[in-house]
This record gives structure tokens, C-alpha cells and sequence, in this order.
């Protein structure tokens, strides 16, 4: 049997929505493996030089995706990139992003239970998957600019959720249009340096700054189209597009297709320096952060199990 352990952040807000679920994960994986609730990145990090230590071949997540960030962060650096365990992703926030672009479907209890008839089997199936390093953190989805402050207005918003996030959506889209007061703050440009593989780009004003080893950023949008495409490498989006210009093409956002016009810039890479001129708001799987200079690099290839 594989050996399986379940981390599970109980202050994520799906699972603080979801009364019971830690005691119907427990009845669920029963002598199948161990149940960890960490409360604070300290039981975090415990947890995982544990899972390193004991040989834990098959580590579950439930919560949000900034628990998925977390909890892989600490399992880079308990286990070393060259012998992570294989991952599961037991979905538990809000909007799920990293889940539902992984194809990751059900409630935890529903996938924890495939999961322990995988493991008990001793065969869990699993796909690789390329992780992006921002500044010592390993996660899927890097965005600034229009990006962050999107999520900074969400977590701001009456209920952070799907709709509140397809309200926010749709407001953004009208404002973009009218060049309302939401998306002149939303897309205001902001004046920064990229060094891309070794190459200088001119530096110039961007409004939207996108890198990710997933096509979709939330709601359907495939910014970073070319995601996933070429192992070892992220798509980065950089552009300078007026808003309007953006709006009018949310068709191939969401045909996943990539934006044209100029300024823009849209290219796979493998490692991206980012300077701004002025500390800025970023995140990185939801979770915000703020900094003037930003290392973006193709992390280790993780085995997400899918059950």
C-alpha cells in the first residue's frame, strides 16, 4: 500500500463553509494513512520534515490554493526537488483554480476516497506537472499589476466565492469599456524591467502580468495560453494594451488565444527577472505579496495523482 498522509489547513474558507468535513475525511481514509491539521506554517513545515523523514510516498492537500502553495513550498524544501512525493490535490477552497485546471473534480471526502482505493491498491495513477518558483516559493499561477489588484478587490468583496468573483468579473468588463473609475485603477500601467533568459526587454509601462504552468487564471480567462505546452518551461505574458483594447478581445482570452497588438509580449520561458521601479503587489496562487524585484523560474516537476 502506498503510504498517504492528508494535510488539511483548517482555515481555509471552504473548509470553515464545509462543518464536519475533518471528522468525514477521517472516517474516509480511516487506517489508510494520517491526518495532519496544520494551523500555523510552523505545523506547516513540522508536518512536512515528517512526511520526508518517515518515507511518505503519496501527500494530500485540502484546502485552498494558497494551502497548495504552502504545503508544496515545505515539500520542496523537506524532500529536495529530485524525490517529492506524489501530490493530491482534495480541492477545499472557494474557487479552486489549480484544481479545475488540473481537471481535479468532486468534494474532498469524494476524492480522498478514490484516492485510498488507489492507494491501498499500491497504484495511484499521476501526471507530471512543471512548478513555477517565485522568490523561493513553488506554486502554478504568478500575476501582478491588473492581476493582483483583481484579487486584492475580491478578497475586499462581500463573499469571496464564485459569483463574487463572476460579479466582480462583469463589472470589470463594463468599466473597461466605459473606462470606468474600477478598471482605470484595475489597468493602470506601472513602469518596470523584465530580463527574459538573459535578454534585456526595453522597459516600458505594463498593465497586465501574467506567468504560469496553467492556461486558465480564474473564470474561464487563458491568459497564459501557451501554458503547459513545453515541459520546462512557463508562459509569460507581458502587455502594454490600452484597456479597451483588452476588452474587445475576451473572446480569444477565453478561446484561448493569445492577445495582439502593441505593446505585448508573449513567449515561453524558463527563467524571468522582474524589476519594478516602485514596490508592487503580486500573487502567487492567490496568496498576495509585494516586492520590487521579482525571480521567476521553472521549478521541479511534481506528480499530481489523479484518482
Amino acid at each position: 500500500m502506498t503510504r498517504l498522509a492528508v494535510v488539511l489547513n483548517p482555515h481555509a474558507l471552504g473548509v470553515r463553509r464545509a462543518p464536519g468535513l475533518a471528522d468525514r475525511l477521517r472516517a474516509v481514509l480511516g487506517d489508510g494513512g494520517d491526518i495532519v491539521v496544520t494551523r500555523t506554517p510552523a505545523d506547516l513545515a513540522v508536518a512536512a520534515r515528517r512526511f520526508a523523514a518517515e518515507g511518505v510516498e503519496l501527500v494530500a492537500a485540502c484546502g485552498g490554493d494558497g494551502t497548495l502553495l504552502s504545503t508544496v513550498s515545505e515539500l520542496v524544501q523537506a524532500y529536495g526537488a529530485d524525490r517529492l512525493p506524489t501530490f493530491a490535490i482534495l480541492r477545499g477552497g472557494t474557487v479552486n483554480t489549480i484544481a479545475r485546471n488540473l481537471d481535479i473534480r468532486g468534494r474532498p471526502e469524494e476524492i480522498l476516497a478514490r484516492l485510498v482505493a488507489r492507494a491501498r491498491a499500491g497504484q495511484v495513477p499521476a501526471v507530471g506537472q512543471d512548478l513555477l518558483a517565485v522568490n523561493g516559493l513553488y506554486g502554478f499561477l504568478f500575476a501582478s499589476l491588473m492581476g493582483a489588484r483583481f484579487l486584492e478587490a475580491y478578497y475586499g468583496g462581500f463573499r469571496p466565492g464564485p459569483t463574487w468573483a463572476a460579479m466582480l468579473t462583469a463589472r470589470t468588463v463594463v468599466s473597461s469599456f466605459i473606462q470606468g473609475k474600477l478598471a482605470r485603477w484595475l489597468f493602470s500601467p506601472v513602469d518596470m524591467e523584465l530580463t527574459v533568459d538573459g535578454e534585456r526587454v526595453p522597459p516600458q509601462p505594463y498593465r497586465l502580468l501574467v506567468a504560469s504552468v496553467v492556461k486558465d487564471v480564474g473564470l474561464g480567462f487563458k491568459v497564459p495560453w501557451q501554458a503547459g505546452t513545453e515541459e520546462g518551461r512557463f508562459h509569460l505574458v507581458a502587455s502594454g494594451l490600452s484597456t479597451t483594447a483588452m476588452a474587445l478581445q475576451l473572446h480569444r482570452v477565453f478561446a484561448g488565444r493569445p492577445l495582439v497588438g502593441a505593446p505585448h509580449l508573449d513567449r515561453l520561458a524558463t527563467r524571468v527577472h522582474i524589476r519594478f521601479m516602485q514596490p508592487q503587489t503580486y500573487t502567487l496562487d492567490g496568496d498576495l505579496f509585494r516586492s520590487t524585484d521579482v525571480d521567476l523560474v521553472t521549478g521541479p516537476r511534481l506528480q499530481i495523482a489523479r484518482p
